[in-house]
C-alpha cells in the first residue's frame, strides 16, 4: 500500500448509500455467495456489476500504512458458471477523507503484457495494467480459505493461470478506488496453462504475444480496459452510473474474425 505524504488535518466523512456495504465504517454482515446487489456501493463508490452475476466472500474494513492511516473497505467477489470459474474482482477504496496525497507510481512496471497511464497529474493516478499470474490461487489467502474449500466441494477448480486486470485511481484528498479483475481466459476457448514459473508461463509476453489468436485477445482486452479506466474518474467522484456502459469482458471479440497463424520471426536451422 502506498505510503502517505504531506498529512495535515484528518477530517472523516463516512459515506453510505441504501445499498452501500459498510454503514460508517463497520462491514455489513453476509454469508458467503451471497448475491451482490445491482445497486451495491462501498463508501458510495460505484462497484462494477459486470455480468450481474458476482457472489461475496469478504467485506472487511482495513487501515491504509503510513504516518497518517485512512480507514479503508475491501470488497472480494467471485463468479461461477456450471463447474467453470469465470473471474473474481477486488475492490479497495477509503471509508473516510483526509488532506493528504498519495506517493506512488502505480504505473512504473514494465513487464506487462498492457498498460495505459491515464492520470491527470501525479497526483491524480489513474493506471490500467494487464498481466498474467500463474499458480493463481495455489496459496489462498486469509480471506479467500472459505472460498476456496466452497469451490473445492462444488468441484469447480480454479484456473491456475488467469489474467490480472488492474485499475488504480488516486485522488488527492486520501481517496482512492482500486479494482482487481482476475478472468479464466480458459472461458474464451485458450488452453489450460499449467506451468508455475511466471516468466516461462505461455502467457508472458515474450511467447503470447507471437501467437495470433492470444495477441487479438490481449489487444481486445485492453482496449476494453482503456474504456473501463476512462470511467474511474466519474467512479472516484461518487456517480453511481460510472461503469453502467461497460459491458462483460467476455464481449471483447465478438465480432472478430479469428487471426492467421503467424510464421516465426526467426528460423533456426
Amino acid at each position: 500500500m502506498k505510503k502517505l505524504l504531506l498529512a495535515l488535518i484528518f477530517v472523516f466523512s463516512h459515506y453510505a448509500t441504501a445499498g452501500d456495504l459498510f454503514n460508517g465504517l463497520n462491514a455489513r454482515p453476509f454469508a458467503l455467495a451471497d448475491t451482490l446487489e445491482p445497486d451495491a456501493s462501498m463508501g458510495a463508490y460505484p462497484i462494477w456489476n459486470g455480468e450481474g452475476k458476482w457472489r461475496i466472500f469478504d467485506i472487511s474494513k482495513r487501515e491504509t500504512t503510513g504516518s497518517s492511516t485512512v480507514p479503508a473497505g475491501n470488497l472480494e467477489l467471485f463468479q461461477t458458471e456450471g463447474k467453470n470459474f469465470v473471474a473474481m474482482m477486488r475492490v479497495s477504496a477509503n471509508l473516510g477523507s483526509a488532506s493528504v496525497k498519495w506517493l506512488g507510481e502505480p504505473c512504473k512496471r514494465d513487464n506487462t503484457l498492457y498498460k495505459a497511464n491515464i492520470g491527470k497529474s501525479v497526483w491524480q493516478d489513474n493506471c490500467v495494467m494487464i498481466n498474467h499470474i500463474s499458480g493463481f490461487y495455489a496459496n489462498p489467502p486469509a480471506s479467500g480459505v472459505a472460498l476456496y474449500a466452497l469451490l473445492k466441494e462444488q468441484g469447480i477448480e480454479i484456473p491456475p493461470t488467469v489474467l490480472q486486470i488492474e485499475f488504480t485511481r488516486n485522488g488527492s484528498n486520501g481517496n482512492f478506488l482500486h479494482t482487481i479483475l482476475y478472468v479464466n481466459p480458459e472461458l474464451m476457448g485458450f488452453s489450460r496453462e499449467t506451468e508455475p514459473n511466471w516468466a516461462r508461463n505461455p502467457w508472458h509476453k515474450t511467447q503470447s504475444f507471437n501467437d495470433p489468436a492470444k495477441k487479438q485477445f490481449i489487444d481486445a482486452l485492453g482496449a476494453w480496459a482503456l474504456k473501463f479506466g476512462g470511467q474511474m474518474d466519474a467512479a472516484l467522484d461518487k456517480k453511481a452510473d460510472a461503469f453502467s456502459a461497460i459491458p462483460s469482458w467476455r464481449s471483447v471479440l465478438t465480432g472478430q474474425p479469428k487471426p492467421a497463424m503467424a510464421k516465426p520471426q526467426v528460423i533456426l536451422d
